[in-house]
């Protein structure tokens, strides 16, 4: 895991408070609309998501028909914009869905819109994503941290 001092911790948390406020408009429209209710028969239980989350292959999760379903209501809801570039001022399509709280983690709130932070605050537990602002969350492809030995994985010294 990544080490990160404390202005750059204040930064992730401001910029992730800021895509959570951007996506508060929109599922307040899909709670008024009826859209996103939680499990329907299509849906996975929470046992199931967290079997796959233990084994590391949501494949059978992001596949499934209830949850293509949801994410795209929730990218239709934000005007299939990137919510996170929204906030820089730029217009990128999103071309998928985030769970603020992992997976991992909160398997309860896969299907869930929203989810009550630590403060008692309710916020957007789905947010509409290009792929680029997914990697910067996440920390992979280019926005990865270089590790030391995967740095040097082709150097090879010689020995003679």
């Amino acid at each position: 895991m990544p080490k990160y001092n404390r202005t750059e911790i204040i930064v992730r948390l401001v910029i992730l408070d800021e895509y959570c406020r951007c996506m508060s408009h929109i599922t307040d429209d899909m709670m008024k609309t009826g859209e996103g209710q939680k499990m329907n028969a299509e849906q996975m239980t929470i046992s199931d998501i967290t079997a796959m989350a233990a084994s590391g292959d949501m494949r059978d999760f992001y596949n499934s028909r209830a949850w293509r379903n949801l994410s795209h209501k929730v990218i239709k809801a934000g005007n299939g914009e990137c919510c996170m570039c929204r906030q820089l001022g730029k217009v990128t399509a999103a071309t998928l869905t985030h769970h603020v709280n992992e997976l991992k983690a909160r398997p309860d709130l896969a299907y869930s819109l929203t989810y009550v932070d630590e403060h008692g605050m309710e916020k957007p537990q789905l947010i509409p994503l290009c792929h680029d602002c997914h990697d910067k969350i996440h920390e992979r492809g280019i926005y990865a941290e270089p590790d030391k030995a995967k740095e040097n994985k082709f150097w090879q010294e010689e020995l003679w």
